[in-house]
């Protein structure tokens, strides 16, 4: 049992380490395309959907999107044995459900985007254009109860946010790192990083939470975006230009922190 345990361990921390990395990357090519946006060398605020899209379009990029792709779906996986196993240990009572449940959520986010890199592979570009967040909207709108099932949504992007902020403040993601198996780390540097990323992170998260509340209130889809529509709100702000450069250099710390995590991400025995 011990051996099994060992081997099953090894294999989460493979897939956890190839999940982070393609997180990572999306993030930092969504930072990168935000800053270069602010010092006028083109770029663009764009969200996760738009970088994959953009990635079809470069050199080998369907190669690729294949890598990347194998990559999300390792993050999936990785996600769904956090809750399955309780890696995290957070317990069966109800807070530790809905802990664990939060795993299952946040690993759903990025099936989307696997698929998306699966279709762009194996299909034309023109087949997989999507038909945008304001239709999907629509849709959840027309639904019984759907304007009040998007105003929760839009309180679950705005408390994680304000999660990642108290974790940026807090320092808690150290818990989750096994430094003792790396010698001398740079802690200071990978500290920095993971700060300001999840701090980033959790900006845009209330951002895109308001802007889903905002939706629901006013019974608008148009006003219902993603990632792409918080950067470009930051944009147009007083002082824009700065606020967005800050914020992209905090996503390309943020895509840093998924690439700390691939090297020094705990991952504990699975529980029977």
């Amino acid at each position: 049992m011990k051996g099994n345990h060992l081997s099953l361990r090894e294999w989460l921390q493979h897939t956890a380490s190839a999940g982070y990395i393609a997180k990572g990357l999306i993030y930092l090519t969504i930072g990168w395309l935000a800053l270069l946006t602010t010092i006028g060398l083109g770029g663009s605020e764009s969200g996760a959907s738009d970088v994959i899209r953009k990635i079809a379009l470069w050199p080998f990029g369907r190669v690729l999107l294949a890598i990347l792709g194998l990559g999300l779906i390792a993050y999936v996986l990785w996600r769904l044995a956090q809750a399955v196993w309780d890696t995290e240990r957070k317990g069966n009572d109800w807070r530790g459900w809905i802990q664990r449940l939060g795993f299952v959520i946040s690993g759903s986010l990025y099936v989307t985007l696997a698929w998306q890199c699966a279709t762009l592979v194996f299909q034309s570009f023109a087949q997989s254009q999507s038909s945008g967040s304001s239709q999907s909207t629509e849709r959840l709108m027309g639904l019984p109860g759907g304007r009040w099932l998007l105003l929760l949504i839009g309180l679950v992007f705005i408390g994680v946010g304000i999660h990642q902020l108290i974790r940026a403040w807090k320092r808690s993601y150290r818990k989750n790192w096994h430094l003792q198996s790396r010698p001398n780390p740079p802690l200071p540097l990978l500290e920095a990083i993971a700060r300001l990323g999840l701090a980033a992170r959790g900006v845009t998260f209330v951002l895109i939470g308001g802007l889903l509340a905002l939706a629901a209130w006013r019974l608008s889809p148009s006003d219902a975006q993603g990632l792409s529509a918080a950067l470009d709100l930051l944009a147009h702000q007083p002082f824009g230009d700065y606020l967005l450069g800050a914020v992209a250099i905090g996503l390309i710390a943020y895509g840093g922190y998924c690439f700390i995590n691939a090297g020094y991400r705990r991952v504990r025995h699975p529980k029977n």
